[in-house]
Parts: C-alpha cells; structure tokens; sequence
C-alpha cells in the first residue's frame, strides 16, 4: 500500500484535548484538501472547520492522514479496503466511488442523509454517486475545464470578447502566433486530468465512452469517429503550430507560468486552479476570461459535473453516525462556501452559488453561465472500468502530438488497453 502520512499533531493547539470515552475518527485526504494544504486559504479553512467541528462535538476525536496524490490515491484506498485498514471517513474523487462501491466497505448515505438537505444539491450530482437506489457519496464541488485567457492579452491581439466559434478561435490563434506568443496550452501528460479535456471534447462531438451496462463503447461506430475527431483536432493544431509538442508532459500546474508571463495567449485549466492562480500571480485577479473550446461544426467542449465527494467508510453504528456528523457539518451552506471558496471550487448546491462570494464574482458567474448554458452536461460514468479508460485514452494523447501515432490508432491502442482491463474485472 502506497505511504499515508498521519499528521493530527498539526492540529495540536487548535482543537481541544479529547474527553475519555471519546470516539476517534480518521478522516483521509489528499493533502490539497487538508490543514496541511499549501495554498493558505484551503489550509486555514479545513484548520477551522475542524476545530469547531470538534469544540461543538467534544465527544469526538478528529485524527486526519494524507492520501498520496494523483493517480496513487485509488490503489491505496483500494489496498486498504483488501487489508481491513480503511479510514472511518474520506474525501474522494468522484470517478472513484464506483470502484469503491464494488468492495463492499463504502456505507450507503439513504439513511443518514435526508431528502430535504439532498434537494439543494444538482440531481445529477446525487445520480451519479447512486447505485441500485444506495446513494454512496455526497459530492461537494465540481470543477470546470476549459480555456482560459487574459483579458488584456487578447484585448491586445485586437479581440474585444472570447471567440464562440472555431474559425473566431483559429483567427484568434493565428493572431497570437503572429505576435510571438504561444496560441495554446492544453495538458498532454498522461493523467487523469489530461483526460477531462481530451472527453470534454468528445462528448462535445456526440461521444459515448460506456453503454448502459457499464461496458466500453467509445470506439464504436459513432463513438470511435468522435473519439478519431478529438485526437484528429489535437494533431491539427500541432500541424497548425498552434500548439507545441511540448505539453506531451506538461499536467495543468505545468501550463500556468506560461500563462502568468504572456508566453501564452491561452490554457485549458480548470477553475479549481484559480485561487492557486490568484496567489502565484495577484495581478491576474479581474483579469482573467473563459469560454469553452469552439469545435468544427459548430459544437463545443461538453462541461463536466464531478469533482470532489465525502464518502463513509464506518461500519459499526457508533464511528459511522460520528462519521456523518462531520460529513453533514462540511456540507453546511457557510461551512462548505468556506471551502468551495477558499480552493476555486464550483458548488454543487443552489444555496451555495446564492452565497456572496459567489453571486458577486463575475468569473463565478461566467462558469455559472456556461453550464446553464450548455446543451449538454455529462458525468463521468460512475462504472469500475472507467479508471483503466482514462488512462488509456491519456496515454495516446503524446504519440498523437508527436505523429508517431495517427488518431486512428489512437482509437484502436485504446480501445484494445481497456478491453483487456473490462475482461479481466469481468472474470473476477
């Protein structure tokens, strides 16, 4: 099992000494959404909430650890849930829960939380952490992928608003080429994040990765030639010289000093990078526009709903209502704006967006906008094999940037990388 590193000493201080008889609960994280955060605003949020969680419930014992992050973070959990070494409570990506469900330890929520509190909350946010009526999480943020752009950079390339379409788009690049500056960024390293842009784009294009029975589809019929479509664009800008091979390695962190210095006109990033943005470049803030990614055709880059969710691992009554007790002061409208807030988050709850920090932000509002906007919002499918898709459609996206493999190809490596994973969790 990959290394957790138990920090509750961190705590020390703030949260108050522990009553005897009192229930300890353990609460995993990956540190990006912890008291040991390095961006302050995250850090100091998640110090406070745990604090009064605990001074408001003496009678129970905050003790958090890190996940390992990125892609580590999965296999650890999933070797806990093999070993009987699972924490009572835990933030979890979303894509996660359906592989999780499939152990057996992930506590149903139906009876713990209500209706009326579930009505805030998007439906799809719920349905997709949903399996055979059980609800196994509560999603908390949702985080937008798309382009992102300085405003007085591309009011400097002589725009006066963001291209809508793909020849606005492409005259916008050329522009931006013609003036020395990168057009775009867009992550090619072989992550998961790399994949919500490359399926944003295919599900703009008609795409389905899965069918109704959890089984993969995306390289079928219709779905291949979308999925052809997208890495086809990616390998188009290339020849364009739009876009450089180099983002082959680069994730979305790695894209933002271009970004920060001009280097380049735009990024595809994500709006829960946007307080880090805030922080590592201050002048940025009312600077900067987003819009989704034009695509031939007139389609567009599809938003995605998923981001970050609470689930509880607890069996026994006494750790598993303790467990909820936090779960349920999180989600508190103030509590959960705190957070939302502090890491760029969007909400996932209606009374969450009326909140100020979030109807009096124009950025805010333009995410707002294009998800009320879109014609098409997807989940990623809450299936056990969507984290071997991911991974095999990220990791053609290099040899298509480089040409070493067509998108054709592309589609088959794919194709033949999560076939081999679905037959084989199909013989377990």
């Amino acid at each position: 099992m990959s290394t957790k590193w138990t920090i509750a000493a961190a705590l020390a201080g703030t949260l108050l000494a522990s009553p005897v008889g009192a229930v300890e609960l353990t609460v995993w994280a990956q540190t990006d959404l912890s008291p040991s955060a390095s961006l302050g605003p995250v850090a100091e949020a998640f110090t406070e909430l745990y604090a009064r969680f605990q001074q408001e419930n003496p009678d129970i014992t905050l003790k958090y650890e890190i996940l390992p992050g990125g892609t580590e973070a999965l296999p650890s959990l999933l070797t806990a849930a093999s070993v009987g070494n699972l924490p009572d409570v835990a933030i979890l990506d979303s894509f996660w829960i359906a592989r999780l469900v499939e152990t057996g330890h992930l506590q149903p929520l139906n009876d713990l939380w209500t209706e009326a509190a579930r009505a805030d909350v998007l439906p799809a946010a719920v349905e997709s952490l949903t399996f055979d009526r059980k609800i196994y999480a509560a999603m908390f943020s949702n985080a937008w992928r798309g382009v992102f752009y300085r405003t007085d950079q591309m009011q400097a390339l002589g725009f006066d608003k963001a291209p809508a379409t793909w020849d606005e788009f492409l005259a916008f690049a050329d522009k931006a080429k013609a003036a020395g500056v990168k057009p775009i960024m867009i992550p090619g390293a072989n992550t998961e994040v790399t994949t919500l842009h490359l399926i944003s784009t295919f599900w703009g294009f008609g795409g389905d990765l899965v069918d109704a029975s959890g089984k993969p589809i995306f390289f079928e019929g219709d779905n291949g030639k979308a999925l052809e479509q997208t890495y086809a664009l990616y390998r188009d800008l290339v020849d364009r010289g739009l876009l450089g091979t180099d983002v082959s390695t680069m994730d979305e962190k790695a894209l933002r000093p271009f970004f920060y210095t001009g280097e380049v006109a735009a990024i595809a990033n994500t709006s829960s990078g946007l307080q880090q943005m805030y922080s590592d470049a201050p002048t940025l803030k009312g600077n900067i526009g987003v819009f989704p990614l034009p695509l031939p055709n007139g389609e567009r880059a599809a938003p995605i709903l998923g981001g970050q969710s609470w689930g509880i691992f607890a069996a026994d009554d006494e750790h598993k209502q303790a467990a909820w007790k936090l779960v349920s002061f999180m989600l508190d409208p103030a509590n959960l704006t705190a957070v939302d807030g502090a890491k760029g988050y969007l909400p996932v709850n209606q009374s969450v967006w009326a909140q100020p920090f979030y109807a009096g932000d124009p950025l805010m509002q333009q995410f707002k906008a294009i998800f009320d906007g879109a014609s098409v919002v997807k989940t990623r499918p809450p299936v056990p094999i969507y984290p071997a898709l991911s991974s095999a459609l990220s990791e053609q996206v290099a040899g298509v940037l480089d040409g070493s493999v067509s998108p054709a190809q592309a589609v088959e490596r794919a194709r033949d990388s999560v076939m081999a994973e679905y037959e084989r969790q199909g013989a377990r």
